[in-house]
């Protein structure tokens, strides 16, 4: 299988540079008051576009940089804390859940295949990514450890005194 990289929807991508012009667009607006003396300057008004343009510009940078990487020999999730590369002989399952959103942000799925390895972490991965068929015919094929829960469940001793 030759290494299929999955970068993160076009419309994730677009949302955010449309949110870091709009970013932009204030800072012009009220800093360029100030600078040319038709605004007073305050300092909300004048901090405002510049957190707004840092939290925008992220996420921006974010959207473009992220991707999943499925080879052969393993899956490989880039982000801003790093990469982590999990083995797919350390891979034990995969599990799905949704995580839901609130007023700002809606709810997304999740896609978790965790290791049968202590010394490999598991994948959380959002479903933001333009997976394909090849991926999901994959990720379907390995053991679904939600099932397994629900057939054989795990007695808890917790709290027994």
């Amino acid at each position: 299988m030759p290494t299929h990289r999955y970068r993160m929807k076009s419309s994730q991508r677009a949302v955010c540079l449309t949110l870091t012009i709009a970013g932009i667009f204030m800072l012009l607006i009220f800093w360029g008051g100030v600078l040319t003396g038709r605004r007073e300057p305050k300092f909300l008004e004048m901090m405002f576009p510049v957190v707004y343009l840092v939290f925008a510009g992220t996420m921006t940078i974010r959207s473009f940089h992220n991707q999943v990487a499925l080879s052969e020999s393993g899956i490989e999730l880039r982000n801003f804390r790093g990469d982590t590369i999990l083995p797919l002989d350390k891979i034990k399952g995969r599990r799905r859940y949704f995580s839901p959103g609130d007023d700002m942000a809606p709810g997304i799925w999740h896609l978790v295949l965790e290791s049968n390895d202590d010394r490999f972490s598991k994948l959380d991965i959002e479903e933001l990514y333009r997976f394909d068929d090849v991926f999901y015919r994959w990720f379907n094929q390995l053991p679904d450890l939600d099932e397994s829960d629900r057939q054989h469940p795990k007695t808890s001793n917790f709290g027994l005194v």
